[in-house]
């Protein structure tokens, strides 16, 4: 009918009020005229019959009613047992999907996406139990067509393995359900997150070493030249290992080395702890490069070093210069220490003269001395020491310098 124009399914442009009047579905209008009996009631129609010779009315008002899509509808909850894991492991996870509503739902798409890097593992997903694969698309996971009844719960179990190329770090999985082929998301985004840490086989380094009795100083462990025991080593970061009754030690994943260019790791020996009369021979501290899943080796050296102690005083010295005739003695010194690994002590028994003069002259002979052994071109290192005590004193201890290696 062409009226009335327009025809009014309802009498507001809003949906009917909550106590409206529910339309009977046996009784609905049939023309336009026949609309304004169910003006207020929830009436409402899914076919017209238009006549453009009449012409028909515009129809409006007709508030068809739709169940609302939210978060509400269905929950999701994801899960792992799984808190660290490494490169090729196996991750499991659970996507437990609940209705919410008092009546069933139907054609529910579920949706699983992976972390980047994470690989579903082929014939592992199951729905209550029961095997059913799920699409792939990507790093999602979909299943298709799950109905729903009243209150009722599944869940979803798959399994994944972690890629070598995934980085440190942490990961999250995400799911949710959509309506159908629907991209719209209809519930929670439900997440579970891995941890990706180091693997103890594959990215720690072991340090292994051993600290020994340096007989000849040239550094290496000869075939005679035994273990020191109970020697205590120290790292940067406060860890402290002992050797055992051959000397040796190690460290077990002492660190997790830069991935992609190696880290360095410092490692020093505690003097106090080597036998009585032992002293380093080899570098102290020392540093080592480690490069991840590598072993590195740090061997100690130390041995009982002869000590030659040369006196000096004022009388010696012309000046700051030392004396031809005490020149002469020291130059016979020199080729006696070539004969041996020694350890050269100057002790300055200090007079009237001042500190300055004293550090003065040993300095200029400690240099001079240098100069020699690096001319003779001697097979070890010669450690110089300087001692400087009182006149009349010699076991006061005034000043110590640190030990200095000279070649």
């Amino acid at each position: 009918m062409s009226s009335p124009s327009p025809a009014l399914v309802q009498l507001n442009d809003t949906p009917p009020d909550l106590g409206a009047v529910i339309h009977d579905v046996n009784n609905c209008g049939t023309s336009s005229g026949d609309f304004k009996q169910g003006e207020n009631s929830t009436q409402y129609y899914l076919s017209f019959t238009i006549n453009p010779q009449l012409p028909s009315a515009n129809v409006l008002n007709n508030h068809i009613p739709v169940d609302p899509m939210n978060g509400e509808m269905l929950g999701v909850v994801k899960t792992t047992p799984t808190s660290n894991a490494s490169r090729g492991d196996l991750v499991p996870y659970t996507i437990m999907v609940t209705n919410n509503l008092e009546r069933q739902l139907n054609n529910i798409a579920v949706v699983d996406q992976l972390p980047p890097g994470f690989k579903y593992v082929q014939g592992s997903a199951k729905i209550d139990g029961i095997t059913l694969e799920p699409d792939v698309n990507n790093r999602q996971l979909i299943w298709n067509n799950i109905d729903f009844d009243a209150l009722a719960q599944h869940n979803f179990t798959l399994m994944t393995v972690i890629g070598a190329g995934v980085g440190e770090g942490e990961y999250v999985n995400q799911a949710w359900a959509q309506a159908g082929e629907l991209p719209q998301i209809i519930t929670n985004v439900a997440n579970a997150t891995v941890r990706i840490v180091p693997d103890p086989l594959f990215d720690c380094s072991d340090i292994i070493g051993k600290v020994f009795n340096d007989k000849n100083i040239n550094g290496y462990q000869d075939k005679d030249e035994m273990g020191l025991p109970t020697v205590r080593i120290a790292t940067a970061q406060g860890l402290l290992v002992t050797t055992d009754k051959d000397g040796r030690y190690h460290i077990a994943c002492a660190e997790v080395p830069n991935e992609m260019r190696g880290s360095n790791f410092i490692l020093k020996v505690d003097e106090r702890t080597l036998p009585s009369g032992f002293r380093i021979s080899t570098e102290n501290p020392r540093v080592v490069r480690l490069t991840r899943g590598k072993l590195v080796k740090a061997n100690f050296g130390a041995t009982i070093h002869r000590v030659v102690r040369i006196q000096l005083n004022a009388m010696a010295f012309d000046g700051d210069t030392l004396l031809t005739d005490h020149q002469e003695a020291l130059n016979k010194t020199i080729q006696a220490l070539q004969l041996k690994p020694s350890i050269l002590r100057l002790a300055y028994q200090q007079g009237d003269e001042t500190n300055e003069t004293v550090s003065e002259r040993l300095e200029q002979l400690t240099e001079k001395i240098e100069q020699q052994w690096q001319d003779c071109d001697c097979q070890y290192e010669l450690i110089i020491e300087q001692e400087i005590t009182l006149e009349g004193d010699d076991l006061e201890l005034l000043e110590q310098t640190g030990s200095a290696n000279h070649e």
